[in-house]
């Protein structure tokens, strides 16, 4: 079994009556015709992505909206999904591919925007 391993933590969650999950692409997706194809289907189009963040991920008070949320956000992707997060009250982090090959982050809510060493103390 091959295991992914990402050296560059963006950040460490302790959760209290809370759930996390993540969308992403990182496992489902497929080069064609030098397009990058990814998981989940797009209901609309009834189409892969064409365009989408390299992962969402959403904190909420249950880990069913958390999956739900970051599905949704994932499709919607990232200008449409910001906000939208924003119009929901998430907390919500976007991993976004650059041109560069490199990952930006862009996130809305506190526990994501917040730097200080601990939220909700």
């Amino acid at each position: 079994m091959k295991h992914w391993v990402n050296p560059t933590r963006k950040s460490t969650l302790t959760l209290h009556d809370a759930a996390v999950a993540t969308s992403g692409d990182y496992r489902h997706w497929v080069t064609v015709q030098s397009r990058r194809l990814s998981y989940p289907m797009v209901p609309m189009r009834a189409a892969p992505l064409l365009t989408s963040p390299a992962s969402v991920t959403v904190i909420a008070t249950t880990c069913a909206a958390a999956d739900a949320w970051a599905t949704a956000l994932m499709v919607a992707g990232a200008n449409v999904g910001l906000g939208m997060a924003e119009q929901a009250g998430l907390d919500a982090l976007f991993l976004i591919r650059d041109d560069a090959g490199g990952v930006q982050s862009r996130s809305v809510g506190p526990l994501f925007t917040d730097n200080s060493p601990t939220v909700g103390d």
